[in-house]
């Protein structure tokens, strides 16, 4: 999955990835997270499916919040 606006990468929680330092991108925490090794993202634990892109690729957008139309980009390819 990719930001409509800009096409950085972004990955589900849940989404197994290499290990690396990730940043949630779906809401405003901009909370970071490092995997030591390959493994899954982890839940929000709020009721939505968090968003990540890799810290070593940040968002053009992520300033302006866009990545939730790729969020909902994500919902409607889920639904296809």
């Amino acid at each position: 999955m990719h930001c409509d606006e800009c096409g950085t990468e972004l990955y589900e929680a849940g989404e197994v990835v290499p290990a690396g330092d990730y940043t949630r991108v779906d809401d405003r925490s901009f909370r970071h997270v490092a995997l030591i090794q390959r493994g899954p993202l982890p839940p929000s634990f709020d009721g939505h499916i968090a968003l990540y892109r890799s810290a070593a690729a940040p968002c053009a957008c992520e300033g302006r919040h866009t990545t939730t139309n790729a969020f909902a980009s994500a919902r409607a390819a889920r639904k296809s």
